[in-house]
């Protein structure tokens, strides 16, 4: 028959209750001896490995241990003896070779040769469900870096608790300088106390559910300003209450550059188009001087024209007077000779 450390508590209640804490606890539990040997398991780390409690009682640590062997295990429970507790992870192989992920809690007591105390939760869920987070992280992160944008993620009250690689890197900044600090305070924002400002009441407005969107200006690592198209998205939960905000901006200097080139385009264009107009004007001006000169004197050519029309006519009529004065004259001298 295997003696367990509970057979020494005898029949009494003693023992009524430590068997009912032992039973009802949902964690395993063993006592083991210092070499390694168990001395009592729970019915949870029995279902958890699926061996039975004779079949344990005759096994040592390195019997189901996946990680470390015997001399490690040996290390490990002398550290423990002199510390008096330890907490680690490790794996545990069961009955049919699955391999668990658990938990273990250990405690020493210098009793009856020395005992340790030892408790152990099952993780492989959490394990597993850890795995599938960071693999979900890595996909995000391999998104998040790959855009040309900067993107980050906010609490409601303006920490900034991720920033993606393009932002970083235009910034010339590690992420471990700019994480879980107020945004305003980054280097993409402390060259200006006006845009901070600006920042700051717009982080109150996302907060409370607004989009936000304006043009800023950042400094790149090169020192160079650059000109950004800045916003602020907030990120709700399924009861609609603001849980995160997303930053996001895009360089539009390249844009910006070739805006002002165009204004500057049109303002030379604008100012060729009104030297022409007035050199246009003006050269109609004197168009006009010159023709209404030219009617004035049309005008008086007209004028002089009548007059000479006149004194033509005159000229006419006064010569014909002339000559039929001159016949008169002459049929009278032929009449005075006749006579």
């Amino acid at each position: 028959m295997i003696e367990k450390p509970r057979d020494g508590l005898g029949h009494g209640p003693l023992k009524e209750k430590y068997e009912i804490v032992l039973e009802t606890i949902t964690d395993g539990f063993w006592i083991i001896d210092k070499d390694g040997n168990f001395l009592d398991v729970n019915s949870a780390y029995c279902r958890m490995t699926g061996y039975d409690l004779a079949e344990l009682l005759k096994m040592k640590i390195a019997d189901i241990e996946a990680i470390e062997g015997p001399e490690e295990i040996k290390k490990r429970i002398q550290k423990i003896k002199e510390v008096g507790y330890d907490r680690f992870e490790t794996k545990h192989r069961c009955k049919d070779n699955k391999i668990l992920d658990v938990e273990v809690t250990v405690n020493y007591a210098a009793v009856e040769g020395g005992m340790l105390f030892v408790f152990i939760r099952d993780i492989t869920g959490w394990k597993k469900t850890e795995a599938s987070l960071r693999d979900s992280q890595l996909k995000v992160r391999a998104v998040f870096d790959q855009t040309f944008q900067f993107i980050g993620l906010m609490t409601t009250d303006g920490i900034l608790i991720e920033a993606n690689k393009a932002a970083l890197e235009f910034a010339g900044v590690e992420i471990m300088s700019v994480l879980n600090r107020p945004f305003w305070e980054t280097p993409w924002w402390t060259h200006s106390s006006q845009l901070q400002q600006k920042l700051r009441e717009s982080i109150k407005k996302a907060a409370a559910g607004e989009f936000v969107r304006f043009e800023a200006t950042h400094l790149a690592k090169d020192g160079a300003l650059r000109y950004i198209d800045f916003s602020l998205k907030p990120v709700k939960d399924e009861s609609g209450k603001v849980v995160f905000m997303i930053p996001e901006g895009r360089d539009i200097t390249e844009r910006k550059k070739l805006e002002e080139a165009l204004k500057e385009s049109y303002a030379e264009l604008e100012l060729r188009v009104k030297v022409r107009t007035a050199e246009l004007s003006k050269a109609n001006t004197e168009l006009q001087k010159e023709i209404s000169q030219r009617r004035r004197i049309e005008g008086e050519l007209k004028e002089r024209m009548r007059d000479l029309e006149k004194f033509s006519k005159f000229s006419v009529d006064r010569e014909l007077k002339m000559e039929e004065l001159e016949s008169k004259i002459k049929e009278l001298e032929k009449k005075l000779k006749a006579g």
